[in-house]
Order: C-alpha cells, then structure tokens, then sequence
C-alpha cells in the first residue's frame, strides 16, 4: 500500500512562492510587450476601397479581390490584423483614367496597382512599411446607377405648452431630395425621413438642422435638412352652425340628420376675430354618392383664414334624399 507525503507549508513560505510567481507572470508580460513592440517583416491582406466618382456608377465599391502587402509592422499591429474578426481594409481614390473597363464583363473595373502604388503606401500611414506588393491588379465592380427625386418627411415628436400650437406645418428646405442609386433600391423607396426629433412644451419658434436617415446603398443630393416651426399662442371658440349642401344636381334634394353641427376652431392670440357669419359648414354631394351608408364628413368652407385648426361635432352625419312632399 503507497502512502502520500503531505507536505506541510508555512506561511512564510508560502508568500514567498506567491510573490516568486507573481514575478514570473510579470517579467512575461513585461518580455511579451517587448517582443511585440518590435517590428516584423509579413505580408497581409486587405480589402481596397476605391471612392471612382464615376457618372451614373455607384460611388464607391470594395476591391473583389485582396491586396497581398509585404512589409514591417509591429507585433501589436499584426495581432490586431489578423484576430480583429472583421475585413481589414483602406481607402484610395483613383483618378478616372486609372480606372479601366475589363472586357466582356458588365460593370467590371480594374485598377494597375502600381498606378496607385504611393496612394495605397499612404493609405497605411505609420502602421505599416510597405516592401511590395504581391498584388498587381485589383478588380472592381461599380453597378450602373438611376437618380429619383422624393420628400423628405420630418420625424418630430411636439408637445406645446398650454394655449401654443404650430401656425403652420413644419417647413423643411430641401423638401425633396434626389436619390443616386441602382434601379432595384429606388424602386422600393418613395420618400425619406429625418431623423427623430423631440420637441416638448414649446412655447417660441424653433429652428435647426437635422440629418436624414441613410438608406444602404443609396445616395442623397443633400444629408442635412433645415426645419423651421411657428409656433403661436391661441384662443379656442365655438359655434352652432347649420348644414349646407354643395355640388348638388338639379333636381335632387338632400337633409342630414342631424342639421346643424358645432364647429370648434382655434384662432391666433390678439388678431381681429375671425367673422363667424363669413365660415360655413358643409356636406358635399360627391361624398355622399360615394357614401356606403350615407354617413358624410362634415367640411369647413368660407372664409376660414387665421383658422388654426378646427373640428366639428358631430364629424359625420347622416344624409339622405328628401322628397319634395317631405320638405312642404
């Protein structure tokens, strides 16, 4: 039967293999951040971006291909590289007499390296010395691209302070804006939008700048839109107005149920009130005709300028033809 020594040890001795260890897990770091901070001839890869500017093609494409780079770079930088978990690339911008059609295929581009040799060797910055290039041509697609012009729509969140409201809708410039990209992606775009904007209790007009919402693939002719927004101090009124009717042929007769509505409207602080014998409120006969069951919108007509905003209840009513007889 093998027994087992245990091997009993002192507090003293036990800190002083501690501290033993300590120092060897220092001293290698201390040794790995020096020999990663020297440099080492390598070669690595990377995606080329090239910004073509070339009309009616896309603005810019990744390179198909990689870049194959002889050169010196530090130990830190080569970990970085290759263990980052994403495409390492960088950027160039050829001119248009560099960039060459490649023959027989559609939208294809190549690009001489060596055309753009001192470019690419920029591009690195002090990262890398560059030796060479094992890469001598590097291959593009730049897609053919159609221009559309959309609005652009704010997206503003307002609240107002008690008896303040917009004069008006926002106003934005641009209104519209032209969008540069492959017929696939405009077909599926109609407008564009701001970003979100919050606005709370206001109580003054507002103004700025806010950007538009970038669409993948997409360029627009401007990605900063101003806004301007009124905002007014108002007084809320009411009144009992009849029903009349608009656009109806000869002949036929209509009454709504009920017949008169009240019309509640917001008017600016401190102007000369609004002519309530000047404002009407209608059913027109084409709503009606296209009516399921007769229930019509009410409508504001006359002369509502300096209305704010107005609502009327009842906002429907019935209506139906009435015959003569009923009417005597």
């Amino acid at each position: 039967m093998i027994k087992l020594r245990i091997f009993n040890i002192s507090y003293e001795r036990g800190r002083q293999i501690l501290l033993f260890l300590f120092c060897l897990f220092l001293a290698f770091v201390i040794w790995s951040i020096h020999k990663l901070s020297e440099s080492y001839t390598v070669y690595l890869q990377y995606k080329v971006t090239a910004s073509a500017g070339l009309e009616g093609r896309s603005g810019e494409a990744d390179s198909e291909n990689y870049l194959i780079v002889r050169g010196k770079a530090t130990g830190f930088y080569i970990l970085q590289h290759r263990y980052s978990g994403t495409i390492n690339k960088i950027y160039i911008s050829p001119e248009r007499r560099e960039i060459r059609r490649r023959a027989g295929v559609p939208d294809g581009f190549y690009v001489l390296v060596k055309d753009v040799n001192d470019r690419l060797i920029q591009s690195f910055g002090n990262t890398l010395f560059v030796e060479s290039f094992a890469t001598d041509t590097l291959f593009y697609f730049f897609p053919g691209q159609t221009n559309k012009r959309v609005p652009v729509k704010p997206d503003f969140i307002i609240s107002y302070a008690p008896q303040y409201t917009l004069n008006s809708t926002p106003k934005l410039s641009p209104d519209s804006v032209t969008l540069y990209g492959e017929s696939t992606l405009l077909s599926k775009i109609d407008s564009v939008f701001t970003k979100q904007l919050k606005f709370q209790n206001l109580d003054k007009s507002v103004q700025g700048v806010v950007e538009l919402i970038p669409e993948k693939g997409v360029r627009f002719s401007s990605g900063d839109i101003s806004y301007s927004m009124d905002i007014v101090r108002y007084v809320e009124k009411s009144i009992q107005l009849p029903l009349s009717f608009v656009n109806v042929p000869d002949g036929i007769i209509l009454k709504s149920n009920p017949s008169e509505v009240t019309l509640y409207f917001r008017e600016k602080f401190g102007e000369a009130p609004n002519d309530a014998a000047s404002v009407t409120m209608e059913v027109d006969y084409h709503d009606f005709e296209t009516s399921i069951n007769g229930v019509v919108k009410v409508l504001l007509s006359g002369n509502n300028k300096g209305v704010l905003s107005w609502r009327a209840d009842p906002p429907f009513v019935e209506v139906s033809v009435a015959s003569v007889d009923t009417l005597k």
